[in-house]
């Protein structure tokens, strides 16, 4: 124990930093070190600054604090040292963009770096990022800026390198968030009309009522005086804005005229089919057809039909194959030729997490099945629960505990938490812990166990109440907790830091308790 739980709140806001703001009986808030000696003291009110939309799974900036003085805010770092003076109005984080600070100054709002170096200037009335993401995160997103005129408000846009593209006088604007592209698209309006601009340059004239982009075409579609069609992102007509509506259907564009609806392709050119929707398959060239009586089949990259239409339901996996559900049967797989790889006799069938992995579920026995990237059974598990981890799945019941690697591979716990010296055993129903040498060094006495945590804890679990060991096999808090939700079948996997449980409060928020619930 390094800070006495005397407080009735504790704030870490970096938690490789030992630096906590704590809070008091009588309100009074302070921050003190790990040795609970009080730091920052020649500060007032200092506090974190909460980020929302960042990748992170901080809450709070983790290079930067505030604090006030005279009514006004400034930042310091994590060691108390001085960033920025007491001059701003107003301090927080920028809505997705970590380690960038928006401040109000004089009445206007800017945005500082957490070094305090100012990125844009102080002279609107908002700012907010625009939301791009990418596997760069939100680095990427750029700014909506706001001002106020005689006509109202009016909108300009700022890069991710804190350049000005759009000057502020525009009545909206949006990025165009599904184009994957160093180029920014915006859709934006003027006097009324709408048009896009591709960074700098008019890409589609500002011609329309509205425009929206469809990431599935990769194009827009555009409307003015209630007739509509489609233009690609050079700023291409592909479609005269002739129809009374037009709707994007996968990869295809169903156009309705007065007199008929026509189905094009992404080049404007018109196809003849009878489907009622046609759905694009990522990563092959296939497609979801859906016909006019509800029923699902698949067409390949030549347009060809693969698997009738003769299914409740169609769903794209991985690789090539698709779950589907047969009426009065269930689910199962086929692949992209129509061959059955799993036969059609599960209540679920779905992808495990992120993993090219399957499971199935038979509900009337609750039995679980886990299936390969190649369709091949792994494991068959009663009253299975899952958790997904990192680099692999773990799949347990009361008399087992199964892992399974991301690429489909069946490993045992000493395989997978190599940094772990105890591991769970079952020996005659009961449960224990062995080292890796299969030495029995806990005693198998308990009714179930929990895998060695990370801070070098497990739980124990006899006669329904749990209790807490540590990595030297040496009990640190007898079995006194019950976690037990009513269902004998479901498996509870609580988790300890020494005699504390992980639990949640009102908020969602994680806190660990050695409070002691009622049986």
């Amino acid at each position: 124990m390094i800070v006495p739980n005397n407080y009735i709140n504790i704030i870490i806001p970096n938690p490789t930093k030992a630096v906590f703001i704590v809070t008091n009986e009588n309100g009074e808030t302070s921050v003190v070190n790990e040795k609970n000696e009080k730091i920052f003291t020649e500060y007032s009110n200092v506090q974190p600054i909460e980020t929302d939309g960042t990748v992170t799974e901080l809450p709070y900036e983790k290079s930067v604090l505030r604090y006030e003085e005279d009514g006004k805010y400034g930042l310091i770092d994590f060691s108390g040292k001085a960033i920025t003076k007491a001059i701003y109005d107003e301090v927080s984080s920028v809505k997705y963009k970590e380690g960038e600070i928006l401040a109000k100054k004089d009445g206007k709002y800017g945005v500082i770096n957490n070094k305090g170096k100012e990125l844009i200037d102080f002279e609107y009335e908002e700012i907010e990022a625009d939301k791009y993401y990418s596997d760069n995160g939100y680095s990427k997103s750029g700014y909506i800026v706001k001002v106020t005129t005689d006509d109202g408000y009016r909108y300009g846009y700022i890069n991710s390198e804190w350049k000005q593209v759009l000057n502020t006088e525009y009545t909206s604007i949006s990025r165009v968030l599904d184009i994957d592209s160093n180029d920014i698209y915006l859709i934006v309006s003027r006097n009324g009309q709408y048009g896009v601009v591709k960074n700098k340059n008019v890409a589609i004239d500002f011609a329309y009522q509205s425009i929206v982009y469809n990431k599935d075409t990769n194009l827009f579609k555009v409307e003015r005086s209630g007739q509509y069609g489609a233009v690609n992102i050079d700023g291409e007509t592909i479609l005269d804005v002739t129809y009374k509506a037009i709707n994007f259907n996968g990869k295809y564009i169903l156009a309705q005229s007065y007199t008929e609806d026509m189905y094009f392709n992404q080049k404007g050119e018109r196809i003849e089919n009878t489907y009622t929707a046609m759905i694009e398959v990522p990563n092959i060239e296939y497609c979801i057809t859906v016909d006019a009586n509800n029923l699902y089949g698949i067409l390949n990259e030549n347009g060809e039909e693969v698997v009738k239409n003769e299914y409740l339901y169609i769903e794209y996996v991985f690789d090539k194959y698709f779950v589907a559900y047969k009426s009065g049967q269930g689910l199962g797989v086929i692949d992209k030729d129509g061959n059955i790889c799993i036969e059609f006799e599960y209540d679920v069938l779905s992808k495990i997490g992120d993993y090219n992995l399957l499971k199935g579920v038979d509900m009337e026995s609750n039995v679980t099945d886990i299936f390969s990237n190649d369709m091949t059974e792994i494991l068959s598990v009663e009253n299975a629960t899952l958790d997904i981890k990192d680099n692999y799945v773990k799949i347990y019941n009361a008399t087992s505990i199964n892992y399974i690697t991301s690429n489909g591979e069946q490993k045992t716990e000493k395989d997978i938490l190599v940094d772990n010296t105890l591991f769970a055993v079952n020996k005659d129903g009961k449960w224990g812990f062995e080292d890796k040498d299969g030495n029995e060094k806990v005693e198998c006495v308990y009714d179930y166990v929990t895998e060695f945590n990370r801070y070098g804890f497990a739980g124990i679990k006899k006669d329904g109440l749990w209790g807490v060991i540590d990595e030297e096999g040496n009990i640190i808090c007898e079995c006194k907790y019950n976690f037990d939700m009513g269902n004998e079948e479901e498996v509870v996997m609580p988790e300890f830091i020494g005699k504390y449980y992980k639990t949640y409060n009102e908020n969602n928020e994680i806190y660990y308790s050695d409070e002691i619930e009622e049986i």
